[in-house]
């Protein structure tokens, strides 16, 4: 197998052929099938009318370098441009948004919507090759928000962060209150050659061999970096039996890795984007989802055959950590063995929820169980969503406008434990308490969720509103400086009141703005601390 090189009018080619190079005269009649290709695409898109039309339009979100991509139509488009952005190639494309053409959900992002979307940023390099992400942020938000991680899925062998469903579901968190990053991470065309489905994957510094897995730190890619090029054993997904056993067993390590270093990326942009970089939720569906909980779970220290995959351990990525994990169609098996020291390693309060249906023939429920199962084990919080009769593609049933519940039910768990797991949120009142059917000592988490919530101590029947849970003080010390409301004056948005009765009646947007007591230094309290006695002096929200 040969790769060969050519300059022909200062463009360079790539051709991948097997047991015999090209002739000239086959390489003549491939560049006069290229030029009838751009040719066509030209002619079919004169007109601005026709540029607009749905086949113009969709050249314009064909991407020359998805190694991937098996798309006729694309395949062509990018042999038209000799692989180069057709963003920069064809005319009708420059001004080509990915993130506006998408409106699957309905929520009509295009029209005067707050959010905003960059996209195609290079996060790293892998495989020798640029992965990049897209950021989505509600621009009129100014403080710090908590950071969603969307991954697309495919079976390990295709998908893309601009997928109209990622795109809306990235969307959808950052108009949630999220700022909200989508990537394309490494999937099998990047670092898999052939290996014989009887055979074991040979080890990754066996030199003998040319099968199995790609050098993560490669300076070069595995194929040339245009549309198709990948093994033709990666074309099968995840799921299709031919592929080989182990061929994907580890897929899911790698998209681990990267997802991390997306989220480093984004930590250094915390700043500029207002991210909390303490709370950060994953999301995704089918791969995705278990690329999420992958992340959830385990660190870079924990890999299955690490012999194989040459994989490198990456203690800085390690110090990330995951709060929430929420997902469809995900699952785990019983080769990805939780431990207690796999637990250990999590952020304490990290919890998990996935929405599967009973039948799914891709990733079947059996793997949501046992997920469940494990959690349980090691009194992980989870919840599973279960859907009597649904398939494995659930975005079109979670993402329903005629079913607001249906997405607001994965928001409110994730909302519910998401500013919980902070471990320095210690109680006044060392008693257990229970919220959402969980135990906890600490209940400083118990104090941030829904407050249409119940939470009660332990060994009590009487439930009590979540604002009568006690306070968090931000340090295990007796509060040193307890305040009451009613015995100061509140200055919520820079009004004065006697008490704080005039936020709780404020739109739910602005409770969740800073109020002050007069001459307070410019200490700030949250609206829990605002309503209630007995209020720690810390200055924490």
């Amino acid at each position: 197998m040969d790769i060969y090189s050519s300059t022909i009018s200062n463009k360079k080619m790539y051709l991948r052929v097997m047991k015999q190079s090209m002739t000239m005269l086959s390489l003549l009649m491939w560049l006069a099938g290229m030029a009838v290709v751009d040719a066509q695409i030209e002619e079919k898109c004169a007109t601005e009318q026709q540029q607009q039309g749905k086949k113009c339009q969709r050249a314009c979100r064909c991407e020359c370098d998805e190694y991937w991509n098996t798309d006729d139509f694309c395949k062509d488009v990018c042999d038209s441009t000799s692989n180069k952005p057709v963003v920069d190639e064809l005319s009708w494309c420059v001004d080509y948004n990915v993130a506006d053409e998408c409106d699957i959900y309905g929520s009509d992002w295009t029209n005067n919507n707050r959010v905003k979307s960059k996209l195609d940023i290079v996060y790293m390099k892998a495989y020798g090759r640029d992965f990049k992400l897209n950021f989505f942020t509600d621009t009129k938000r100014k403080e710090l928000l908590p950071l969603a991680v969307v991954i697309h899925g495919g079976g390990f062998n295709s998908g893309s962060k601009n997928n109209c469903k990622i795109i809306e579901s990235a969307r959808e968190f950052a108009a949630r209150g999220f700022r909200t990053i989508a990537i394309n991470y490494p999937m099998c065309g990047a670092y898999w050659t052939y290996v014989d489905p009887d055979e074991p994957v040979p080890l990754f510094d066996d030199t003998s061999s040319e099968g199995g897995w790609y050098d993560w730190n490669a300076e070069s890619p595995l194929n040339p970096p245009y549309i198709g090029q990948q093994d033709p054993q990666c074309k099968k997904g995840a799921a299709h039996p031919k592929t080989h056993p182990e061929q994907y067993a580890q897929a899911a390590e790698v998209a681990n890795r990267a997802a991390r270093y997306a989220i480093q990326y984004a930590h250094k942009k915390a700043n500029k984007w207002k991210i909390d970089v303490e709370q950060t939720v994953c999301h995704g569906g089918s791969a995705g989802a278990l690329s999420c909980y992958e992340m959830f779970l385990f660190d870079t220290t924990v890999q299955y055959k690490p012999t194989t995959t040459g994989l490198p351990l990456e203690p800085d990525l390690d110090q990330i950590k995951i709060n929430v994990a929420a997902g469809r169609a995900g699952g785990l098996t019983p080769a990805r063995g939780v431990t207690q020291a796999t637990v250990d390693a999590m952020v304490p309060g990290a919890a998990i929820y996935d929405l599967h249906g009973t039948e799914d023939d891709v990733v079947n429920i059996t793997a949501a169980y046992f997920l469940m199962d494990e959690m349980e084990k090691y009194d992980i919080p989870a919840t599973l969503s279960v859907i009597e009769g649904g398939g494995h593609s659930l975005f079109e049933y979670q993402f329903n406008k005629s079913h607001p519940e249906r997405l607001n039910e994965m928001f409110t768990f994730i909302d519910d434990y998401l500013e919980g797991s902070d471990e320095q949120n210690f109680c006044k009142d060392n008693h257990e308490w229970i919220f959402r059917g969980n135990t906890k000592k600490n209940c400083g988490w118990v104090h941030k969720g829904d407050s249409t919530k119940l939470c009660k101590r332990k060994n009590e029947d009487k439930p009590k509103a979540k604002e009568d849970c006690p306070v968090a003080c931000g340090t295990e010390k007796e509060c040193a400086t307890p305040k009451c409301v009613n015995d100061d004056e509140w200055s919520p948005k820079n009004n004065k009141f006697d008490d704080c009765s005039a936020i709780e009646e404020m739109d739910d947007n602005y409770k969740n703005k800073a109020c002050a007591t007069i001459g307070a230094d410019e200490k700030t309290f949250g609206y829990e601390a605002c309503q209630q006695c007995n209020i720690c002096d810390t200055g924490e929200e």
